[in-house]
């Protein structure tokens, strides 16, 4: 997909999810209108939805700016939440032994690709397109 489709979906989801009438996962877990969300839910969506379309950082900020004005303090309590999470999913994973810093992602595809291997390894197991046929 090209830029310039990519940034016309992502104005199309934010434009979707300001003028639809449904409900959405507030950051406390309860569910609102946007129109009710807190600053900090509009950014989610709208961060969310810049993630998907793989948008420009300056097309983001303009549009979380133009949704919610000064975005400072959502900002901050986001990346703090997010923070705790990316430390929580670390947590889950075994010690690899390492000394440097490996991001987290990679670990997550390391750990994911070894399971795959061993899976397609292990005599007697068939894989799903095997069951398949």
């Amino acid at each position: 997909m090209n830029e310039k489709d990519r940034l016309e979906g992502f104005k199309a989801l934010v434009k979707a999810d300001q003028t639809e009438d449904y409900y959405f996962e507030e950051t406390d877990g309860s569910h609102r209108l946007w129109a009710e969300l807190s600053p900090e839910g509009k950014l989610g969506y709208i961060s969310s939805a810049a993630a998907i379309y793989d948008v420009p950082f300056e097309q983001f900020a303009s549009t979380a700016r133009q949704a919610i004005g000064d975005t400072a303090e959502a900002s901050l309590r986001l990346v703090l939440t997010s923070q705790r999470e990316l430390h929580g999913l670390a947590e889950l994973l075994p010690d690899d032994g390492r000394t440097e810093s490996t991001p987290l992602v990679n670990r997550f595809r390391e750990i994911l690709r070894e399971a795959s291997d061993r899976a397609s390894e292990a005599p007697g197991i068939e894989s799903d397109y095997e069951m398949e046929r």
